[in-house]
């Protein structure tokens, strides 16, 4: 369907012979319209066209915290520090090339029973438009290096910036992995008024899987600022915190993604 549209698109230029001012108003149209579709199929993070994913969590008053891009050799053990002074277990995405280096941060995530998942090896920013081999190779790498730090292979993953591809789907499935998206985007990658994006946050509702960083260029002070007030609220209101999908234990068995009991 992707590739259909690709060629309705160039297709349509063939109407513009002869030219006419009426014609190219037509083409402008459809060329149009079909370039807007062609970018919502590529860039919307929970559109189902591409690749099947989940973007809600279940269970009557969840909502699961997702980190991306980590680890960070300063602010992810500082989050992890939180979330276990909370009582709280949140799902990491973890960049593969990152995870290699620091392979202790990753481990800790697990053994305080964290969720980790594939973010691709390199998060190399235009995702949805790496050749084939290119895209094989992120989903595959990243699996390997979540295992090698976890002893056990990722279940889930989430593309950079929720980018899609035109092969995702069937690459995925090779790979034993399902995709998840997001509800609430805190676009905490943009500010850094902590503020602001404890208000995104708040916005929450029974389901949503939010996301977030733990590293990024210039620190995640703002995150970490207001995440304990936050958990706080939240669990004020009844929600309790869930991983994102479930996790394989010790004994090689799974760990459903099941509400914690607030403390």
């Amino acid at each position: 369907m992707f590739f259909l549209l690709l060629l309705v698109t160039n297709a349509s230029l063939a109407l513009l012979h002869p030219f006419s001012h009426l014609r190219l108003l037509l083409v402008a149209g459809i060329y149009g319209a079909v370039t807007l579709l062609v970018l919502y199929v590529l860039f919307h993070p929970r559109n189902q066209w591409l690749v099947t994913n989940r973007s809600r969590v279940d269970g009557a008053g969840c909502v699961a915290l997702t980190f991306d891009d980590g680890p960070d050799p300063v602010d992810t053990p500082k989050l992890l520090d939180l979330l276990r002074e909370k009582g709280v277990k949140a799902t990491f995405f973890v960049v593969g090339k990152r995870a290699d280096q620091y392979p202790e941060i990753v481990r800790r995530a697990w053994a305080e029973g964290h969720l980790i998942a594939n973010h691709t090896w390199s998060h190399y920013s235009l995702f949805c438009f790496l050749t084939p081999r290119r895209l094989r190779a992120e989903i595959e790498r990243g699996t390997e290096s979540v295992r090698r730090s976890c002893g056990s292979r990722p279940r889930f993953f989430r593309s950079p910036v929720g980018l899609r591809h035109p092969l995702l789907e069937p690459y995925l499935k090779d790979a034993g992995l399902e995709y998840v998206s997001w509800t609430i985007r805190t676009r905490d990658t943009l500010t850094a008024n902590s503020s602001v994006l404890a208000r995104r946050i708040l916005k929450a509702a029974s389901g949503d899987i939010i996301l977030l960083h733990d590293h990024l260029p210039g620190g995640v002070d703002a995150m970490l600022e207001l995440l304990p007030r936050v958990i706080d609220e939240l669990r004020e209101r009844g929600f309790q915190f869930v991983l994102a999908g479930p996790r394989e234990d010790s004994g090689g068995t799974l760990e459903p993604a099941a509400c914690e009991s607030a403390p």
